[in-house]
């Protein structure tokens, strides 16, 4: 190894073998890639080859070396680039399902070997390059270790719908208190509304035209609050909502118009009136239900109860409480999942619901706090009864240890949420470059196949409405969409946001507009058209992109994505001006051409030069063949 200070900055260079560097993206094919410092390395080549070809030397027929005539060389692609790496990748497929590699590095005269065993000076040890003992390896492509979303994910488009605020269907079965739908704008979680799941069915038509494929429903399980993230009967729909057979009907009528259906899973907590920690809360420690719960110490209930509910503030519950909660909320005790007993129950709650009402997906609230060993089993049992079952996280940051194929097929992509936000927050000090940096961060450390089926969305019941973080201006609003839409994985609409609705965090949970006079219709209309598109060209939906230009000056963006075929690649080029000012923008020599604009559905010559209104954006198909 040389001990001559490398012109390359070897302290950059990363590669992870067996992690989202080294995985398999189907039973045949490997992903491999490589990261260096930004603009450091000229040139990356992968040589690689069958760890266990060797062959007799030709001087010393009794002594084997590995077969030098086997491996195979060939040069990376520099996929993506922020504001410290490059991220370099290949596809290769090993003819065994099994293979060493490294990486060899060019800068100038220099070349460089970089291995499990470190980094090498070809220059000085030219030998390295045949001697696959320093190479890095992937033993084996088991097939069973593959990642395996359910093949409709990707294609599918989400509409979240939080059920206490969509429409009212059945007021024969409003509790009291029940307001008259839509009376209040600023909305608070103690009201009523009446919103269920009759009002949902009502609406599946409405759903299905606007394009959506898959229906996310927070909590419909019996508790006691408006959002049901309090669980009281797992096996239930709130009687508020309606009935099993009620939802059991929704489910065969969502399914008639080509919509999956998605339930949330709280298994993180249950609700303070659940009998099982009602239990808890009369019997304390002496509780058969007591395991099931992470207790600390008597007296369990340490405060004030009136009317079977806490009269204590989470505010003041920070290190005062005897039991563990979600949060410091006192109403939301933590299930200790893995107590067998607790975990069975949990389990069959999964079951249940997948068997008897045919549902197609699971969100997992809280799931960064649950245990990996009991998703694991989660899957395995939810999987056994239906195949192609979702099962998806709710995760706020980078989630690599969950989606490894064992566990979930996604999560809830906020890293994705968060850079759209602040490029079209003018509140912010974010550009178009740093725009790029975070996607081009982001599509390089998921797995391309993982990432064909994150749950991309830009607004939820978690966050304020995307309307209200970007300061009412409905442009910018259409240009969060346009992103969406054109990014790939699994986008999700947040009920309400396609006409407008706001809302500044919880009171972000407004009721639904039905009104089609008070909805905003060409918002609508722009989400139905992005919706469109997306179904209709696949390279919208797949993963790579190729950043073209990102010129901060005018604050516009251009990237293509693009989908191979038999009969040539089929284009789509997307151009953006994320400026308050109309932009003159130079088009590259090799997409001068005859191009289809697909949003406005009509041809046109492309030239040097294009002209965008403020806060505007166009895509066009391209044909090469």
């Amino acid at each position: 190894m040389s001990g001559n200070q490398s012109k390359i900055n070897q302290v950059g260079i990363l590669h992870v073998a067996k992690s989202n560097d080294a995985y398999p993206y189907d039973k045949e094919t490997l992903h491999i890639k490589l990261k260096t410092v930004k603009d450091d390395v000229e040139q990356v080549w992968i040589r690689y080859g069958d760890p266990h070809n060797y062959q007799p030397i030709k001087e010393k027929p009794d002594q084997y070396q590995w077969d030098p005539n086997s491996i195979c060389q060939e040069k990376m692609t520099k996929a993506y680039q922020d504001e410290s790496f490059d991220y370099w990748s290949i596809f290769i497929k090993p003819e065994f399902k099994r293979v060493r590699y490294a990486f060899i590095m060019n800068k100038g005269e220099e070349e460089l070997l970089y291995g499990a065993h470190g980094i090498f000076d070809l220059n000085e040890s030219p030998n390295q390059k045949n001697d696959n003992q320093v190479f890095f390896n992937f033993p084996y492509i088991n097939e069973e270790d593959v990642y395996k979303a359910p093949e409709w994910v990707k294609d599918t488009v989400w509409y979240q719908i939080f059920p206490e605020r969509f429409a009212n269907g059945n007021p024969a079965i409003n509790l009291e208190g029940t307001l008259p739908w839509a009376s209040e704008k600023e909305v608070k979680n103690d009201m009523r509304f009446g919103g269920d799941l009759e009002g949902v069915i009502e609406h599946l038509d409405y759903i299905k035209d606007l394009g959506i494929t898959g229906i996310y429903f927070t909590p419909i399980f019996e508790a006691t609050s408006t959002h049901k993230y309090d669980t009281i009967d797992y096996f239930k729909i709130d009687p508020a909502f309606g009935d099993n057979a009620t939802f059991k009907r929704l489910v065969e009528e969502a399914h008639k118009r080509g919509i999956k259906i998605m339930l949330d899973a709280v298994f993180n907590h249950c609700g303070f009136m659940h009998p099982y920690w009602q239990d808890v809360v009369k019997h304390g420690m002496a509780s058969q239900y007591a395991p099931y719960f992470h207790i600390l110490r008597e007296p369990v209930i340490n405060f004030e109860i009136k009317d079977n509910m806490p009269q204590i503030k989470f505010h003041e519950c920070v290190g005062q409480l005897n039991y563990e909660t979600f949060a410091f909320v006192p109403e939301m005790p933590k299930w200790r999942t893995g107590y067998p007993e607790a975990e069975e129950y949990l389990l069959s709650i999964g079951e249940y619901w997948v068997k008897e009402y045919d549902i197609d997906g699971w969100r997992l609230d809280v799931s960064n706090e649950i245990s990996h060993d009991f998703w694991r089993k989660f899957k395995q049992r939810v999987r056994a009864i239906k195949e192609d079952v979702f099962i998806l996280g709710e995760n706020w940051d980078d989630s690599t240890p969950w989606l490894r194929g064992d566990q979930f097929d996604a999560v809830m992509n906020y890293e994705f949420t968060y850079p759209v936000w602040h490029l079209l927050d003018t509140s912010r000090d974010y550009n178009v470059s740093d725009f790029k940096n975070d996607m081009s961060k982001l599509l390089a450390n998921y797995p391309e196949n993982v990432a064909l089926n994150m749950f991309n969305l830009i607004d939820s019941h978690d966050t304020s409405r995307i309307h209200t973080i970007l300061g009412e201006e409905e442009k910018r609003v259409r240009l969060a969409f346009a992103i969406q839409m054109t990014f790939g994985g699994s986008p999700s609409v947040y009920y309400g946001s396609e006409i407008g609705l706001y809302g500044l965090n919880d009171g972000n949970r407004q009721c639904m507009i039905w009104d089609e006079e008070e909805q905003n219709s060409s918002l609508k209309s722009h989400v139905q058209k992005m919706i469109a598109l997306r179904g209709q060209y696949s390279a919208l939906r797949m993963m790579p992109i190729k950043w073209i230009d990102v010129n901060e000056n005018q604050q516009t963006l251009q990237y293509v994505k693009e989908t191979p075929s038999d009969e040539g690649t089929s284009i789509v080029y997307i151009v953006y001006n994320f400026s308050e000012e109309q932009q003159n923008i130079d088009i590259p020599e090799a997409y001068q051409t005859e191009v289809i604009d697909i949003y406005y559905q009509k041809g046109i010559q492309l030239n040097h030069s294009l002209t965008l209104d403020p806060l505007s954006f166009r895509v066009f198909e391209i044909n090469l063949i």
